[in-house]
């Protein structure tokens, strides 16, 4: 049996773990150039080539780490999508009212926008390309907002109504808002525009 010495063994999770962070590098550099060119040209005008050239890397290594450009287009959404949802939901959670869970998820995904723009810009742009394949979990955007008006319609808060109706008017502002901040309608920061949006939406719920 060969033994090895500890600082052999150091060695070896050191070389491992300068591995997985170059590893975790690439992804995150073809990731990048991804989002810029389906942010600028869409998902079915960009090619795979394209994004490698961007990234700085041949086909062969981005083949590496994604199997094609649906898989990366697909995890780039659903990824963006479902860490929206879940942190929707915990801020959402620690609110006791419509406003006030209004105000929070709304500030938030108004605020990751003004983070990274392309990103969420992304998201919500490519969500009907994906649309399908989208589970209705508490991991959704749009799942989240549904929950908070279904309960704000059983407590009262709210008159009662068409629950898929409400939910998307609701939506359909919010992304219109985005498109505005994109198209400079809107000036600064959006995450400043949330308090005002959150009023508007609970009024025009009934609140």
């Amino acid at each position: 049996m060969t033994a090895h010495s500890p600082s052999q063994s150091v060695s070896g999770v050191k070389r491992m773990a300068s591995r997985i962070e170059r590893t975790e590098e690439t992804r995150t550099r073809i990731e990048r150039a991804a989002l810029e060119h389906f942010v600028e040209q869409g998902i079915a005008e960009t090619s795979i080539r394209e994004i490698a050239e961007t990234a700085g890397m041949s086909l062969g290594a981005m083949y590496n780490h994604f199997e094609s450009k649906e898989e990366l287009a697909w995890l780039l959404f659903i990824n963006g999508w479902n860490e929206i949802g879940t942190e929707m939901r915990r801020r959402a959670n620690a609110e006791s009212d419509l406003l006030g869970k209004m105000r929070a998820m709304i500030e938030y995904v108004f605020r990751r926008y003004d983070e990274d723009w392309m990103l969420v810009t992304y998201i919500f742009s490519s969500r009907h390309h994906h649309l399908k394949r989208v589970p209705s979990s508490r991991g959704n955007p749009y799942m989240m907002f549904r929950l908070v008006i279904a309960e704000a319609m059983r407590s009262g808060e709210i008159p009662q109504g068409e629950l898929d109706l409400k939910t998307a008017l609701i939506i359909g502002g919010i992304i219109q808002t985005i498109d505005s901040r994109i198209l400079a309608r809107l000036k600064g920061p959006l995450a400043n525009s949330a308090p005002a949006a959150a009023e508007l939406c609970v009024r025009m719920l009934g609140g």
